[in-house]
């Protein structure tokens, strides 16, 4: 379902949602379901060229029985306007936006959807993520209300936006009880490589506990060997990090990525 929400940073003042709901839901009419709110909405959905293809991906995992079925948000992105909407601090003369776009997100489009869907409205049924700079977006959100948002996905983060500015929010701003998937894949530039372990090992040091294999934690970290800084990527990944954010009661955690093996990045 796509619906057009009204949006004062914008100067057309609409911005679209997209929601998709888990099999089972029109049927549940008490039930009340997880919700993740996702960036770039335009580019979730869908059997087109350069989506995440989220609702297949998330359909086929709750149907397997290792992911909770939740409710999708997509939240489409302001075109020119993507880098200052989803950066927290002006840099190189560009950027600086993100509190006004974050305004939105809470004031706007979550209230909308917790009237209009049934979805639960406990921070611990509440996530939210993106990629790139909207990755970099869902840090800040996460970090800035984890009283709305107890998990972030966070797939190739541009850290290095404001010269690393993220590292100093993280410490800043540290909620280690908020649970953190972070990614980067092995075939993007050594910036975001970097970047995304000098992100984690920030982490570290402010007390998120870091998972591994079958063990929880609060922070899981991976690196895609096959990763590229692309929507096919950030896709393929999206079923393992459903699995972490989102683990259906009794499920055991899988020990691999889709789509190839995925291991640790390095701390």
């Amino acid at each position: 379902m796509v619906h057009s929400l009204p949006d004062p940073s914008r100067a057309s003042a609409q911005r679209k949602v997209w929601v998709w709901t888990p099999p089972g839901y029109e049927r549940s009419e008490s039930k009340r379901f997880p919700v993740f709110y996702l960036m770039d909405g335009q580019n979730l959905f869908g059997a087109k060229s350069g989506s995440w293809h989220a609702d297949s991906v998330t359909k086929d995992e709750i149907a397997a029985g290792r992911v909770e079925p939740l409710v999708l948000v997509g939240i489409e992105n302001g075109g020119r306007a993507r880098e200052r909407e989803y950066t927290r601090v002006p840099w190189k003369d560009k950027g600086g936006g993100a509190e006004r776009h974050l305004t939105f997100v809470v004031d706007e489009v979550r209230p909308f959807v917790e009237r209009t869907y049934r979805v639960r409205r406990d921070a611990s049924a509440t996530a939210i993520g993106g990629s790139s700079l909207g990755a970099l977006f869902s840090l800040f959100a996460g970090l800035r209300h984890p009283q709305l948002f107890g998990s972030v996905m966070a797939m190739s983060p541009s850290v290095f936006w404001g010269d690393d500015d993220m590292l100093g929010f993280v410490e800043e701003h540290a909620a280690p009880a908020t649970r953190i998937w972070l990614d980067v894949g092995a075939r993007e530039t050594l910036r975001m490589r970097k970047g995304l372990r000098q992100l984690a090992a920030a982490m570290i040091r402010s007390g998120w506990q870091r998972g591994r294999g079958r063990r929880g934690g609060s922070l899981r970290v991976v690196e895609d060997p096959n990763g590229k800084h692309d929507e096919a990527s950030w896709g393929r990944r999206l079923a393992r990090a459903l699995r972490f954010l989102f683990p259906r009661p009794g499920a055991l955690p899988s020990r691999h990525g889709v789509g190839g093996r995925a291991r640790p990045a390095a701390s």
